[in-house]
């Protein structure tokens, strides 16, 4: 019985690693992260006024590290904000995959890209529902 629990665990684990190299590669095709300073600085905040804006974040060995995806050429991206707000969940993990991955909700599209759209009314409705059980 140890051995078959040992076993599990390395599965489990390397499920978790790989789960983890996905949710970097994601980042990485959109940008990667930015620090907190870097972020604020390209959407004309100072770093106090960017904390108190309700956007997406990950910890990354203990500071607030800011998914690039979230900012256009002009700014930040619109709607970003109204769709932060609308989750439900509390992880940001669970927040930047939601973002990144299709959703039958938008029609099989990512809600980064609806976003990009300005389908910002579907993916705040998206973004409410993500989480819940039941049906999409």
């Amino acid at each position: 019985m140890q051995a078959g629990t040992i076993a599990d665990t390395a599965v489990l684990a390397e499920a978790f690693t790989r789960g983890s190299a996905m949710k970097r590669g994601m980042l990485v095709m959109e940008g990667g992260v930015l620090s907190r300073d870097e972020f604020a600085g390209r959407i004309g905040l100072t770093p106090e006024e960017l904390e108190a804006q309700p956007l997406l974040w990950l910890d990354v060995d203990g500071e607030r590290a800011y998914p690039a995806f979230q900012i256009t050429g002009t700014g930040l991206l619109p709607g970003m904000s109204a769709v932060v707000e609308a989750f439900t969940i509390e992880e940001p993990w669970m927040r930047v995959n939601f973002m990144l991955t299709d959703d039958a909700r938008l029609g099989g599209q990512r809600p980064i890209d609806a976003l990009r759209e300005g389908r910002i009314v579907d993916v705040v409705k998206a973004a409410r529902a993500h989480g819940e059980h039941g049906a999409a």
